[in-house]
């Protein structure tokens, strides 16, 4: 298991970084092209749109994976354990809901771009909505951890 998310860590981190060089290099090729020669490629605002989008969503499941999410520990730091724990599972509990609601909404958007492509490029318009249920997933599936590991946490200390 281990062996495994270490190599989603690894697949997470070297796509963010090669979707970032894609975004830097496709930028300044279309504002050399622009402001140089005068043409711009008529890609140049669809293909930076759909790398951030991918770029985003990528690294919003990538901090959460390290456990960076917003919380406020100020209030949680001063709490007795067994209400911490019950708070920091009404907490996941939500972020479980919300992606569900996420989920359960951009799946027929998906559907409903798939038969259309975007001007430019000719790619599907899906493309661009994938990233959020890709996200979701592997938000959800961080978020599971992040759960167990609040719960072996009380067991262990007696505070997550």
């Amino acid at each position: 298991m281990k062996r495994a998310d270490r190599a989603l860590e690894l697949l997470l981190y070297g796509a963010s970084v090669l979707l970032m060089l894609a975004l830097s290099g496709v930028i300044l090729y279309a504002v050399v092209m622009r402001y140089f020669f005068n043409a711009a490629p008529s890609w140049s605002e669809e293909v930076p749109r759909v790398i951030f989008l991918w770029i985003t969503y990528l690294a919003i499941a990538v901090a959460v994976r390290r456990g960076q999410g917003l919380r406020i520990m100020f209030i949680l730091e001063r709490m007795a354990p067994l209400p911490r724990l019950w708070l920091e599972m009404f907490m996941h509990a939500s972020i479980f809901v919300m992606l569900g609601f996420l989920l359960l909404h951009n799946i027929p958007v998906i559907e409903l771009s798939s038969t259309t492509r975007m001007l430019a490029t000719g790619w599907p318009d899906a493309l661009r909505y994938w990233p959020l249920s890709v996200g979701c997933a592997l938000i959800g599936l961080y978020q599971v951890r992040l759960a167990l590991r609040s719960i072996t946490d009380y067991q262990a200390t007696g505070r997550p």
